[in-house]
């Protein structure tokens, strides 16, 4: 946890220590609603078909934005496959490459681009005469 994330964590806490809950059960507790008691799942699920209906996006499951965030991390070079692994909670690697790294596009042009200046390194330019 970064320094960034912990200051909003405990500020977010002191917050909901000021708040007026229901129950005191679950004060220790840093996912409660705004009366004290726990966030469930299928509140989250509620609000986020809500958040996406407000901006006419299409429908998603919520566990979709997992997959989103890991393919991203995965497919960015600065992190390691190791490191996705680790965020994903994966006891496998190849799990984690597998079902989280793709290719697109631009990356088949620059692996290209990168062959064909070896072979122009090589060889030289076959277009000078």
């Amino acid at each position: 946890m970064n320094d960034a994330l912990y200051s909003y964590l405990k500020a977010l806490k002191a917050e909901q220590d000021n708040m007026i809950r229901e129950t005191n059960e679950y004060r220790d507790f840093l996912c409660v609603n705004h009366v004290g008691s726990l966030i469930t799942p299928d509140s989250i699920t509620h609000y986020f078909i809500k958040l996406l209906d407000e901006n006419e996006l299409p429908h998603i499951r919520f566990h979709e934005l997992r997959h989103s965030c890991i393919s991203f991390l995965a497919n960015n070079t600065a992190f390691s496959v190791k490191r996705v692994q680790d965020y994903a909670g994966h006891s496998d690697f190849l799990t984690t490459f597998n079902v989280y790294s793709h290719t697109d596009d631009s990356d088949k042009k620059t692996e290209m681009d990168y062959i064909t200046s070896c072979f122009t390194d090589l060889f030289g330019d076959s277009n000078e005469e």
